[in-house]
């Protein structure tokens, strides 16, 4: 039942309106994200519309008054009024009288204005006066209006919203990220630059969608942020050191074999090539001058100074990573699988001393060199191991990041590329397949479903009411056949006497006896075939029933197979990481679970209790060509856009994002949070062309990012219980060892928890630490080769390993 307090609390939890005096009601912005309501505001109902209203009210009131006062003795200020009262227009729809009304209180206000302006001129000339400006007015007519605007136009072309409302606040991956940007840029940094987030995301997404090509277990952002920080040999980080070694293992084969096609290494080779044989060619076709014999040393006076300038200055080197190479090359070493005990990181050194021959890359090789193989150190691989270990962590992403470009070029990446397309061209057939099914069970559906409602009528059960009738009219006609019987026994009794008479009674009492028995038995029958025919047609309804039920639970199982068809999509959509879109200042919006992984990563992975891969909706700070284009504009766009708004684009853009402004596109930030999402997403104004495709898309995919930032926002929690708990049991127990190992078990580093099980199950060992060649025996038969696993065989047909 509705009561008005049920209406009134109703009202209360769904509206809402602003605090000024006339201000509309709105439904709240979590309800109107809920069941898709605009929340564009009308323009009249906007708190400047309704001031200028009452403004230009209260002016033409003030006016109004003033011609009253000052109006020519010709029209009295009585009948002013009444004539003003008989043109009140009046209420509901306009008609075409009231159009007239209208027009003659136009026509009466000139003639008031005429009569302010010539006093004391006879009525006949006000009124040609009057006559004359209609006409002109009549020869030039007003322009037409401007067309209705066509949604969606360019996003900074849309009317800001006067609400307050703003972009929700970005988070930083660390603390020192997002004081840099709240000091608009004036401090240095210490920790992850912002140009590195931009490449840790990048690697982290390369190897996580294309874990099965790098033998890698799926890893957790965070767990990978960590890693590459931690700075101890003991214990090893076995993420950190994975990563590296399968990267690596892209490059060159076995055989020692590049196999990086047309990459910065065949560049960087070519430039070597190069510069070494022009300088062999300078050093012959250079004519050197002979130098005078210096048979006296009055003879050094005069020695010519210019051929002591000729000679070419020495540079210094940076650092000493050809002389720690060797005579064995890194491709010969990465060919034996020389990973142990520092053989990775001399690898390294050895493949960035070669890249840094690429101008392109000399700057950024050069610095991560220096720190590897510095000058000061023995070029040994003990140095490279023990440099890497204390490198800073830009460092470590610039290296991580150049290498894992190179191994995109590889022919194992590419023919994975193929086979995920093929995979996806599998799955879209069969997904067309279970469509059709579901087209044709729907169809099938409808036409039992015609059938079902024709016999429904003659299937319906009895009314209970007519069943009660027929029972209680049973036992009725029982007793009137008693009574009849007892009847005709007393008259018996009573009329002995007569004989003729009685016998004659008792044949007309047996005659009806049989009637009213052929009559039952009749009836009977009647109800025999009726049941009869009841019960076949029933048994044809209940059929019918179970078909339709079939038919549904058939349609139901063919949606189920569509939905995995999509996941499988979804999961083979390797080739590029899809952006979900960009506001209207063309910051991009990423969310890396949408394409090319499971959404909590691979179920079989060592991290899977996780729940979650990345958690969060990256953002991306616009390009500079688009900086340039739509947010620093010449001086003449911001003052045509400040003539249209009151604002330039850059004023804009600091009200509407506030603090957490990105300038460029190598800074980032995130949004964890699913109260900031749906501003987000309250935020964004679908009139413009960008953010209306953003806002579908961040509708279609809320419910599925809402839930894994309740999972990336739970696991922290769980994690920082169990911290909690580990430090309390710490400090009551800690007298015996086996407890004190508990404790460090648990309040280690999460990354330290992850384990490469993906390279142990196919392979049988470890990236960074191979399993040793045996040796060969002289009397040993030759044994039959083992036919190599592609780099593709591992790869499961669907990465959800519970689906087929």
């Amino acid at each position: 039942m509705f009561t008005k307090q049920n209406l009134r609390s109703f009202l209360k939890n769904s509206l809402q309106r602003e605090a000024w005096i006339g201000a509309p009601w709105l439904v709240k912005e979590h309800l109107a994200i809920q069941y898709r309501l605009p929340m564009e505001i009308p323009g009249h109902l906007l708190q400047d519309a309704k001031l200028l209203a009452n403004k230009v009210h209260n002016t033409s009131a003030t006016r109004r008054s003033e011609n009253v006062g000052s109006a020519s003795p010709l029209i009295s200020a009585n009948d002013l009024q009444q004539q003003m009262l008989q043109m009140k227009p009046p209420k509901g729809r306009r008609s075409n009288k009231s159009d007239e009304l209208i027009r003659q209180q136009q026509e009466l206000a000139r003639m008031q204005q005429m009569q302010q302006q010539h006093p004391g001129a006879p009525p006949h000339q006000l009124a040609q006066m009057a006559q004359q400006y209609n006409h002109s007015l009549a020869s030039h007519p007003k322009p037409p209006p401007p067309p209705p605007i066509r949604y969606p136009i360019e996003d900074l072309d849309v009317a800001p919203k006067r609400d307050g409302h703003a972009r929700p606040q970005l988070k930083f991956q660390t603390d020192e990220q997002k004081e840099y940007v709240l000091t608009n840029r004036q401090i240095s940094f210490e920790n992850i630059t912002m140009e590195s987030q931009g490449m840790l995301l990048e690697v982290w997404n390369t190897l996580n969608v294309q874990c099965e090509v790098y033998y890698l277990d799926s890893f957790t952002f965070d767990d990978f942020v960590d890693a590459m920080q931690y700075k101890s040999s003991d214990p090893p980080c076995q993420l950190l050191e994975e990563v590296y070694c399968a990267v690596l293992n892209m490059l060159v084969d076995k055989n020692g074999k590049l196999q990086v096609k047309g990459g910065m290494v065949e560049l960087a080779a070519e430039v070597n090539e190069e510069s070494s044989e022009a300088q062999d060619d300078s050093e012959y076709s250079t004519p050197q001058p002979d130098v005078p014999a210096r048979s006296t040393r009055s003879r050094l006076s005069h020695v010519d100074p210019a051929v002591e300038t000729q000679r070419t200055p020495t540079t210094v080197p940076a650092h000493r990573a050809a002389e720690m190479l060797g005579e064995r090359s890194w491709r010969t070493r990465l060919g034996a699988r020389d990973m142990e005990d520092g053989g990775w990181q001399l690898i390294l050194v050895g493949l960035l001393h070669q890249l840094s021959a690429n101008p392109m890359f000399k700057a950024r090789c050069d610095k991560i060199l220096a720190e590897l193989a510095p000058m000061e150190m023995p070029a040994t691989k003990d140095t490279a191991w023990e440099q890497f270990t204390q490198l800073d962590v830009n460092l470590r992403v610039s290296a991580l990041q150049m290498i894992t470009i190179l191994s995109l070029s590889t022919s194992a990446v590419k023919e994975f590329l193929e086979q995920c397309s093929d995979d996806m061209t599998d799955v879209r057939k069969r997904k067309i397949e279970h469509q059709r099914e579901k087209k044709a069970a729907m169809e099938e559906l409808q036409n039992k479903d015609r059938e079902r409602k024709i016999l429904l009528p003659e299937n319906m059960p009895a009314s209970p009411s007519a069943e009660q009738m027929d029972v209680d009219q049973t036992p009725a006609e029982g007793d009137d056949t008693l009574e009849t019987n007892e009847a005709g026994s007393s008259d018996a009794e009573d009329e002995a006497p007569s004989a003729s008479r009685s016998l004659r009674r008792g044949s007309d009492r047996k005659r009806k006896r049989e009637e009213e028995a052929a009559k039952r038995e009749e009836e009977r029958a009647k109800k025999a075939e009726a049941a009869k025919l009841q019960s076949k047609q029933s048994k044809e309804f209940k059929k019918l029933l179970n078909e339709i039920e079939g038919l549904k639970k058939k349609i139901v199982d063919a949606e189920a197979k569509i939905e995995e068809c999509d996941a499988d999509l979804r999961e083979a959509n390797v080739q590029r990481t899809k952006v979900l879109g960009k506001d209207r200042y063309c910051n991009r919006y990423y969310w890396f679970e949408r394409n090319g992984m499971p959404f909590a990563g691979l179920p079989r992975s060592s991290t899977a209790s996780s729940g979650y891969a990345n958690g969060r909706l990256w953002v991306q700070g616009p390009d500079q060509m688009e900086v340039e284009g739509f947010i620093d504009r010449t001086p003449e766009e911001q003052k045509e856009y400040r003539t249209r708004f009151n604002m330039t684009v850059p004023e804009r853009r600091k009200r509407e994002e506030g603090d957490t402004s990105l300038l460029d596109a190598n800074e980032w930030g995130y949004i964890d949070d699913a109260d900031r999402l749906d501003n987000l997403i309250g935020w964004l104004d679908d009139r413009g062309e960008r953010e209306k495709k953003l806002r579908k898309e961040l509708c279609e995919w809320r419910d599925t990012i809402k839930e894994y930032m309740d999972a990336y926002k739970s696991f922290f929690s769980q994690e920082e219980a169990k911290k909690l708990e580990a430090a309390e049991d710490k400090e009551v127990r800690m007298n015996t060892r086996g407890k004190a190992h508990e404790d460090q078990t648990a309040s280690q580093e999460r990354c330290l928890r992850w384990h490469n099980t993906m390279v142990v199950d196919e392979l049988g060992f470890l990236h960074s630490r191979p399993r040793k060649p045996a040796p060969k025996k002289k009397a040993a038969p030759p044994k039959a080769v083992a036919q190599t696993v592609g780099r593709g065989a591992g790869k499961p047909s669907t990465r959800q390993g519970g689906r087929s």
